[in-house]
């Protein structure tokens, strides 16, 4: 019973945020480590983690798939939202040096 719309959201959250992860990796070499790259590197997990889970889910009831589905629908969209913001802050600081 899983829904189209978490499916969908896990799958745009875990491709911005491997995207992001994986660039922010490479961008260790040009502009030096930032310890906003631990944090995006753990939010990148988040979708992957659903997407297991979600597999383990199938044999509850349809109640609690339908909480599960909607919460981390949710959360993914957050996640995809702090990747961005993330990614903002980062380019801002490391790479256009405008910061304070």
């Amino acid at each position: 019973m899983q829904t189209k719309s978490f499916s969908i959201v896990t799958s745009i959250s875990m491709v911005v945020a491997l995207t992001a992860a994986v660039l922010s990796i490479i961008g260790i070499a040009t502009t030096g480590f930032y310890p906003g790259i631990i944090v995006l590197s753990f939010v990148a997990l988040i979708p992957i983690a659903s997407k297991f889970y979600a597999k383990k889910v199938i044999s509850k009831s349809n109640d609690f798939q339908r909480n599960y589905f909607r919460t981390l629908t949710i959360i993914n969209f957050l996640s995809i939202l702090v990747v961005l913001w993330m990614t903002f802050v980062i380019v801002h600081d490391r790479v256009l040096h405008d910061c304070c």
